[in-house]
């Protein structure tokens, strides 16, 4: 618990998330597996906002207690963390990430009624009737692919546009939205669908596919950075360079071995509040953060994961829902989250009723450069100039 900042007081026994003492917090992250390295800066807000909410008194008067889960990444994992969360009997439990893994999450705790938000982006995940205790503090699939398909239709006048997923939760979820989109909206269709495995090691085929239906937009969606440069590898190789919308931002240093036309052609999805342009820029409660994420060791160079993170901004919404209430019980804190309304949190503002838990608004998704992350208005890589047109 020090090196969650929040010193020896947080590791008392404490008490149960309604009972007296501290306040308990259930923590889904993968501490071992292969997302381990690429999910850690996902946790670097939730670790800052700890050291927050300990630096003003910690939540009713005392230091909140946290209990560490070591999901491995995996959905298969989630029922038996789901069963030691439950015996923890925390007030409200963060993470885990990953559309699949929070899926099968918050299904497996649905019968405890624990309060809990996880990185996912599945517009089911924001159902209020389907899943009333999880609460989505990022913008869902659907909202994703509204902004990436009008970017690519409308705002720059492409037609064949394709699309390249993994193969998850997330994958179909962001497939199907975009389809849909292009369908309702434009009544247009992908010219080409490329799904891959999660764990594939060459992304040639696919590429290859795409372009013999000659792209030129494209939406590639995966959360593992690794694909990315495959699918990017594959693409310099042949010198198939289509305008790219991407769910991911990072820019790694393995992007460094491609070509700078396929980089400047690659966009993603981001927040209007994390974006700048030449006569705007983030608040400086952003840029505040983002100068604490760079400086936190857990960072690793993935800036931009820890600043569209949700779990800085949940947690402080929780802080303020627990002293609001007076309480730790998960049903008051339900009740009392389903008529949030304007949170002002970092990246956007927050709001939810008892069938709306996706808390984003439309407005607040926009389209932001990946070779953005090399100006010094990013602030070291972190936030991204808004595209063109967005």
């Amino acid at each position: 618990m020090a090196a969650l900042g929040l010193g020896a007081a947080a590791c008392g026994s404490g008490g149960s998330g309604g009972g007296t003492g501290a306040v308990r917090i259930g923590w889904v992250e993968p501490k071992t597996g292969r997302l381990a390295a690429a999910y850690k800066p996902i946790y670097v807000g939730a670790r800052l906002a700890l050291e927050d909410i300990g630096k003003a008194g910690g939540m009713l008067g005392a230091a909140v207690r946290v209990d560490e889960h070591d999901d491995k990444g995996s959905p298969a994992s989630q029922p038996a963390v789901a069963q030691r969360l439950i015996r923890d009997e925390p007030a409200f439990v963060v993470g885990p990430t990953g559309s699949s893994q929070v899926l099968a999450s918050v299904s497996a705790l649905a019968r405890a009624k624990l309060v809990q938000s996880a990185w996912g982006g599945s517009e089911r995940l924001g159902d209020g009737d389907q899943f009333p205790f999880h609460y989505q503090l990022v913008y869902n699939t659907t909202q994703q692919a509204r902004a990436a398909a009008r970017f690519l239709y409308e705002v720059r006048g492409l037609r064949r546009i394709g699309i390249i997923v993994e193969n998850s939760e997330f994958g179909t979820s962001i497939r199907d939205a975009v389809t849909a989109t292009l369908r309702d909206a434009y009544r247009a269709a992908p010219v080409a669908v490329e799904v891959f495995e999660v764990d594939a090691a060459d992304m040639t085929p696919f590429v290859r596919n795409l372009e013999r239906a000659r792209v030129d937009g494209l939406g590639l969606f995966t959360g593992q950075p690794q694909a990315t440069v495959l699918i990017l590898r594959a693409m310099a190789a042949t010198g198939f360079h289509p305008l790219i919308v991407s769910h991911d931002l990072n820019y790694i240093k393995a992007l460094e071995e491609f070509p700078r036309p396929l980089l400047d052609k690659f966009h993603g999805t981001t927040y209007r509040g994390l974006t700048y342009t030449d006569g705007e820029r983030p608040s400086e409660r952003v840029r505040a953060l983002v100068e604490r994420i760079n400086a936190h060791p857990d960072t690793a160079g993935l800036g931009y994961s820890a600043v569209t993170s949700p779990y800085y901004d949940y947690l402080m919404l929780m802080a303020q829902v627990v002293k609001e209430t007076g309480s730790a019980d998960p049903a008051r804190l339900k009740a009392a989250l389903d008529r949030i309304d304007g949170f002002e949190g970092t990246r956007a503002k927050v709001s939810f009723t008892a069938k709306r838990h996706s808390g984003i608004a439309d407005a607040d998704v926009t389209i932001g450069t990946l070779m953005s992350a090399t100006e010094p208005q990013s602030m070291g890589g972190v936030l991204r100039r808004r595209a063109d047109g967005a």
